[in-house]
């Protein structure tokens, strides 16, 4: 008798999984870190792609993320003077960045305009890295901006401050 139920309780459980809400299964984020975005939050999207490849080190998934146009970078840990660049130059850039350090965060803490989605929106993150030929720990802060381009949102800009 203690087993007849069991039928029933596994077809409730397996039910309760099945509608599960997907977005409560998700880990939670660091506390002000990028919002959830919604359908129609694409810049949003971008701020997250920015902050998962540069925490991954990937340049080439941040490259995809930059302007058409040339792009305005000015960030410490690269070997070069801040300027205007093309987006293969980026990539090369990032490439050679991440090489030389090792990420340790990046995470977006403050937006700006976000609201108004007008041409332009700012976020900054926070960035800490270690220079691997030095071995040198640092922290910073990065400003990226991004521009309307058509219907999708690109990076028109990469700033690092102290």
């Amino acid at each position: 008798m203690r087993f007849a139920f069991a039928p029933i309780i596994l077809i409730a459980i397996s039910a309760a999984l099945l509608f599960a809400d997907p977005a409560s299964a998700q880990a939670p984020r660091k506390p002000g870190a990028i919002p959830e975005a919604n359908i129609d939050d694409e810049p949003l999207r971008v701020f997250r792609g920015v902050e998962r490849a540069w925490q991954a080190g990937n340049a080439r998934a941040l490259a995809n993320l930059l302007s058409e146009s040339r792009i305005f970078m000015e960030i410490r840990g690269i070997d070069r003077r801040g300027g205007y660049f093309t987006r293969p130059q980026v990539l090369f850039i990032f490439q050679d960045l991440f090489v030389n350090t090792r990420q340790n965060d990046f995470t977006f803490v403050k937006f700006h305009k976000l609201e108004k989605q007008d041409s332009r929106i700012y976020g900054m993150a926070l960035r800490s890295y270690k220079n691997n030929r030095s071995g040198g720990l640092y922290k910073d802060k990065v400003y990226v901006t991004l521009v309307k381009e058509g219907s999708r949102w690109a990076v028109a800009e990469i700033k690092s401050t102290w």
